[in-house]
């Protein structure tokens, strides 16, 4: 009798994907994407192994329509038992975790001892134990058997979800798919970035600030030949990191053969900047060679196949040259236990990973995050470069037992203190005493252009409210920018502020944080509340940035009302405190010479400030050597409240909402797409659950599309200045201005 793997919806079962060729299929793509592991053994066994339990009566009964789904027709547990009582966790762990996600341990133990043995499977469906030789990584090393199983887990995921796909659309699968669409063609590239730097030297004649731009774009490209690893980038804002940390990328790529860049950003508000630079200057026909894979509505790292669907069907596996990603979406997948994250996972070695705004890395996450990258770099063909103007360094020490030791982090601009003295612009003020919101609106209302970055987003509300409110007239009113803002709104209010600023009219800027790395805006003046040392210094890059002023003035207080983010931020804070006043035992000048020009202050900082902090405060490296990977996955939240996602309909996301909501159910069946996915992106706002149980509790978000986990807010609560507002505030009622 003929078994099938997947049937068609009133067509004949002659029309059905057979389980032979399902099983093969897959064995082949996951062998492929396997051999990057070099266990592309191990690849094709779990592809040949993972659907086997579909040959049982139930299942093909069900493809029938002869019953229902129940318990007698979940097909995981059968393959996962049989390499279960093999020995082989890794292939258990993948194949029963293909649907559902990968289990903890107790639950995978659970499973396997309650399913009853296969009576006498197919012998192409196991293979014989000695071939599966075991790869790279030891068997006696736990950590390094767990990350192994993440990534046979995902070559199992993409390969399965590539071939039904194919199939379902009738598509030739061929050996094809497991390379990328396009490949990574690094001296192609790397030619494309040396024009450009050349386009940029005629633009801008030679000055202090273009020869050291010019210098470390050189270093980087000649640094692109060193032996894989870890690398620093540490150079102050302005210095050109953007492009030069990217010419380092592609010449390491091209020395070693890799196959793909990663480029890490921590905020949405930097992420579409960058890769509109990368796309303009490294793929001008529009190739698809830099994908954006970033959003504000991700699955939930809990679900199913099913509950998950169709958002799944729209999940990236990062199958393209050069990646621009979230840190969020980038570390949560290196921990993932749902299928649809963790997909992308293998993709991932055999990499240039080049993480902007390193300091960024959530310090409670430190430890177990270190101890994956050197799993990376170790066994799997990854190199990071740790990019920002105040490098952490990652010192290793009793708090941060994976840090680095000095051998192992190779700077790429010689003499960084050199770089940093030439390129200081700012000189720092510290204001005595603490300032009500109405005192420090009188200071900004008397500079023509300034910005001023605040801790809270309801600082950043309240101040713009008290400076609005005693604005002189319509022309100057402040701007606002926080995260209750959709993504195409920022951004369109920061190609403002720069029109603003270009053509010497009023600006005035209040904002939270998310301005203050990596967004290229040039200011006067620019005032800092008390914050992380860190934090402080990025928001100074935004201040002087093209050196057109001797040296701007960044002003750093204390609000009245000084609550603070909880966490690492409020004990970073401190710590920042403890630094500025030991330097302030000498001169105000020599407190700004340091912060300005002294990169090695930063890796101090960052030393104490993780000798006071939890680099590891959940266990979760504990719990990944007793492999729970979901409960590793509940623990590695980037940020603690992640929030969901609520759609903007305004603007043009209101005509990609009614487009969705009003057009025909196609054949395919699929109402939501993963284009639809990727414009909405751009008008979305992450809300925290608590709000979002408010809004939807007064009756003021509605579903996208019936059983999709998705949510459209009610347009009275999005204000045209401000963003999202809670229902206890008054929006103002204007037409939105994208």
């Amino acid at each position: 009798m003929i078994s099938y793997a997947h049937s068609l919806p009133n067509r004949p079962p002659v029309e059905w994907q057979t389980l032979d060729a399902h099983s093969k299929a897959v064995a082949e793509l996951a062998k492929a994407f396997a051999s990057h592991l070099r266990a592309g053994e191990w690849g094709r066994a779990v592809g040949l192994l993972h659907d086997v339990g579909k040959a049982r009566l139930p299942f093909q009964e069900m493809l029938k329509g002869m019953r229902t789904k129940d318990d007698e027709t979940h097909h995981a547990k059968y393959g996962a038992k049989l390499a279960f009582d093999a020995g082989s966790w890794p292939l258990s762990f993948a194949i029963a975790g293909h649907h559902v996600g990968l289990p903890d341990f107790c639950d995978l133990q659970n499973t396997v001892k309650n399913t009853e043995a296969l009576d006498s499977p197919s012998e192409f469906l196991f293979p014989p134990e000695k071939s599966l030789p075991f790869p790279i990584v030891s068997e006696e090393d736990v950590l390094s058997l767990e990350f192994f199983t993440r990534l046979l887990f995902s070559c199992l995921i993409d390969a399965d979800r590539l071939d039904s796909a194919f199939w379902e659309r009738k598509g030739d699968l061929t050996s094809e798919l497991a390379k990328p669409q396009i490949p990574l063609d690094s001296s192609v590239l790397l030619s494309r970035l040396l024009a450009e730097r050349e386009i940029q030297c005629h633009k801008h004649p030679a000055g202090v600030l273009s020869d050291v731009r010019n210098r470390i774009f050189d270093a980087c490209v000649t640094a692109g030949e060193k032996p894989q690893g870890f690398f620093s980038l540490t150079v102050p804002t302005g210095g050109g990191k953007t492009l030069s940390g990217m010419a380092f990328a592609l010449a390491h790529a091209k020395a070693h053969g890799l196959r793909r860049v990663i480029v890490v950003i921590p905020y949405l508000s930097i992420i579409e900047q960058n890769a509109a630079e990368y796309r303009r200057v490294l793929d001008p026909d529009r190739q698809r060679v830099v994908l954006e894979c970033h959003s504000a509505a991700q699955p939930n790292a809990s679900g199913t196949d099913d509950s998950l669907l169709p958002l799944e069907l729209v999940t990236e596996n990062w199958d393209a040259p050069i990646i621009v990603t979230t840190s969020v979406q980038f570390l949560e997948s290196l921990f993932a236990a749902s299928p649809s994250r963790a997909r992308k996972l293998h993709n991932i070695t055999d990499t240039v990973i080049l993480f902007d705004e390193v300091q960024t890395l959530p310090t409670r996450l430190l430890t177990p995050v270190l101890s994956v990258f050197r799993e990376l770099v170790t066994h799997y063909g990854v190199s990071f470069v740790f990019s920002s103007a105040t490098q952490p360094a990652f010192r290793k020490s009793p708090s941060l037992p994976e840090g680095l030791a000095p051998d192992e982090l190779c700077e790429i601009v010689p003499d960084p203190e050199a770089v940093y003295r030439t390129l200081r612009r700012v000189d720092y003020a510290f204001e005595p005493n603490a300032l009500t919101w109405d005192e420090l609106s009188d200071k900004l209302r008397a500079e023509k252009q300034c910005l001023c970055i605040v801790n809270l987003t309801r600082h950043a509300y309240e101040l713009w409210k008290c400076l609005d409110d005693n604005k002189p007239s319509p022309a100057e009113r402040p701007i606002h920018l926080s995260s209750a803002m959709c993504p195409a709104h920022r951004l369109a209010v920061i190609r403002h502020i720069r029109r603003l600023l270009s053509d010497g009219k009023p600006c005035r800027v209040i904002s939270t944080q998310l301005i203050e790395a990596g967004v290229d805006v040039d200011f006067p003046i620019v005032w800092r509340a008390m914050g992380p040392l860190d934090s402080i210094v990025q928001a100074a890059g935004r201040c002087n940035r093209e050196g057109c002023l001797e040296r701007g003035r960044v002003h750093v207080f204390s609000p009245v009302e000084n609550k603070l983010p909880g966490g690492i931020y409020r004990t970073a804070t401190g710590q920042a405190a403890s630094t500025l006043s030991l330097l302030r035992k000498g001169s105000e000048e020599s407190v700004g010479d340091a912060l300005a020009s002294d990169p090695h202050l930063f890796t101090d900082y960052f030393t104490a400030l993780y000798q006071l902090a939890e680099t590891d405060g959940m266990d979760i490296q504990k719990a990944r050597s007793e492999f729970n990977f979901r409960s590793v996955a509940r623990k590695v939240k980037v940020i603690d409240d992640g929030g969901r996602g609520i759609v903007v309909p305004k603007g043009k996301g209101r005509h990609v909402v009614e487009s969705i909501r009003s057009r025909k159910v196609p054949v395919s069946g699929l109402r939501f797409t993963q284009q639809d996915f990727r414009a909405l992106q751009r008008y979305m706002v992450n809300i925290r659950e608590r709000d979002f149980d408010f809004l939807r509790g007064h009756g003021l978000v509605s579903e996208l599309l019936p059983n999709l986990d998705v949510y459209v807010i009610d347009i009275a609560q999005y204000d045209k200045y401000l963003g999202v507002m809670k229902p206890d505030q008054t929006p103002a009622m204007e037409e939105f201005f994208l």
